[in-house]
């Protein structure tokens, strides 16, 4: 599963030389992880309630490659890679509409809790819902 969302840079999001700070790509991995989420059907309140269980970020690993500037049309593109044992991966790329260039990609781990904040093994919910894709990262 694939989700591109799409992102407008905003004056607040970039410092004096209208260049997108470094703290933004974050949030907007953060965003993408949610818009996954949601397509795949899986509201993280539900899951808490319905399995016990919560996804975590563990790490992230960003590699910045051009800078995004105010007024840039973006899209993120975000998949799951892989799922092993109690971790999934998220795999994202961040390109400028206008001409296509790569801007950022990251990777996010996610570790799952249950609600003593024990770490378990992927739930099935998310197995299910949020099939891995198995693509090679694009250069």
């Amino acid at each position: 599963m694939k989700v591109i969302f799409p992102i407008r840079v905003v004056a607040f999001e970039t410092d004096y030389g209208g260049v997108v700070s470094n703290t933004r790509y974050i949030e907007y991995l953060e965003r993408g992880r949610y818009a996954l989420l949601q397509n795949a059907g899986l509201s993280v309140n539900r899951v808490l309630e319905e399995c016990g269980v919560q996804a975590i970020v563990r790490r992230i690993d960003i590699e910045y490659i051009s800078p995004a500037r105010h007024e840039d049309d973006l899209e993120l593109h975000v998949e799951v890679r892989s799922h092993s044992g109690a971790t999934t991966q998220i795999y994202s790329q961040l390109f400028r509409k206008n001409d296509n260039n790569l801007l950022m990609r990251a990777t996010q781990t996610l570790a799952y809790v249950n609600t003593q904040m024990r770490a378990v093994r992927v739930p099935k919910t998310y197995r299910d819902a949020l099939p891995p894709e198995f693509n090679e990262p694009q250069a």
